[in-house]
């Protein structure tokens, strides 16, 4: 049969195990969530070597300094969802409860009665906090890690809460945590098995954010920040279905910018880097949020234009010209010109490359009429 001591141990080895193999397998320069994750792991291990080490040395002290770390384990474990989630209900209230939960416990040690339903009580709350950030509305963002989550700190915190009602109103059936009673063996059971569940929850929730920064980083321009050409397709696609869907207007523009390699080989290739920059910083400036740029390939930039008509797109072009004129002249010394080719969706219009071959063809009849303008693509 399971005893308190085989219990306690077990579930000790746990703590420790998760507080070392994290640091090691996820990285201590990996994301805010990571770290919030990491440090609830060690703050776990640190709560459980006071608590060894209180009888020995200073029970007041280190009784209280475990009950601290507890609370504090608690609350990266709720910034940690509040990082992956957003704006997850409850911060304040949080970091309240931890402050307040060992100060009390502190203060009022000399009461066993007190000690017990205070601190309870107080992780009760704070595991309260962790059950509402998960089950808040977060849409299908991470839905499977935050249920276990869930599942597993709601176990907690009526196992604690209960606890602490025992400890404050019903002391003498209420046993000290190290004695050999079953109560005391469930608890360190569920503890074990819960935190464990937390912590795989919260390594699903990290390996979820690092797969889809991959995936960012697979459609992202390294140099502009802007989307790529893999990204563009994706997005710009999407917008192309949707304005058909729906008989919505949507303009694209292919923008080139003029002389490009001209810059890159009498001033180099740092300042074409830096033209480039320029161009998706006023790129940024000028769209919309629900607008689409990506660095199109070399000095090629694509904007789409969501419920844009042929005069909101040419101002948007016209908006563009003269930012960089002025920025280049400010900036770099020069003003940056670029050509560029409208096109309009149109009925005949049945898939988005339609679309970009006339806009590429709309752009190189700018080009050859003399660059640094705008030429608006027909049918053809």
């Amino acid at each position: 049969m399971l005893d308190i001591q085989t219990a306690l141990i077990t579930m000790l080895a746990g703590v420790f195990a998760s507080a070392v193999a994290l640091p090691i397998l996820v990285g201590t320069r990996s994301s805010p969530g990571a770290r919030w994750m990491i440090g609830a792991a060690v703050l776990q291990a640190l709560a459980w070597v006071a608590l060894l080490l209180a009888r020995a040395v200073h029970d007041r002290f280190l009784s209280t300094l475990w009950i601290t770390l507890l609370g504090a384990s608690l609350v990266s474990i709720w910034h940690a969802i509040d990082c992956w989630l957003e704006r997850r209900p409850g911060c304040n209230f949080v970091r309240a409860v931890a402050f307040l939960t060992p100060m009390g416990y502190g203060l009022g040690f000399d009461s066993y009665a007190w000690r017990v339903g205070w601190s309870n009580a107080g992780l009760a709350a704070m595991l309260g906090a962790i059950v509402l950030a998960c089950a808040w509305p977060a849409g299908k963002k991470g839905r499977r890690w935050r249920g276990v989550v869930l599942v597993a700190a709601a176990a907690l915190m009526v196992v604690t809460l209960g606890r602490g009602i025992l400890g404050a109103f019903f002391t003498s059936l209420y046993p000290e945590l190290r004695t050999p009673h079953p109560l005391n063996v469930a608890g360190a059971v569920l503890q074990h098995v819960a935190l464990a569940l937390i912590t795989m929850a919260l390594l699903a929730a990290w390996h979820e954010e690092a797969s889809a920064a991959l995936q960012q980083l697979a459609i992202t321009d390294g140099l502009t920040g802007l989307l790529n050409r893999r990204g563009a397709m994706e997005h710009a696609g999407l917008a192309f279905a949707m304005a058909r869907r729906h008989h919505e207007p949507l303009a694209l523009i292919l923008v080139d910018l003029d002389h490009f390699k001209r810059i890159n080989d009498t001033l180099g290739h740092e300042m074409g880097d830096k033209v480039l920059q320029l161009t998706a910083e006023h790129l940024r400036l000028c769209l919309r949020q629900t607008d689409l740029s990506c660095r199109w390939g070399g000095e090629e930039f694509l904007v789409v234009l969501r419920h844009c008509d042929q005069a909101q797109a040419m101002e948007v072009d016209a908006r563009l010209r003269t930012l960089l004129q002025r920025a280049g002249q400010a900036q770099l010394g020069s003003p940056v010109s670029f050509s560029s080719g409208l096109a309009l969706l149109q009925d005949a219009d049945m898939d988005l490359d339609a679309l970009l071959r006339r806009a590429d063809t709309a752009l190189y009849a700018a080009k050859r009429a003399g660059r640094d303008r705008l030429c608006i693509s027909g049918t053809d």
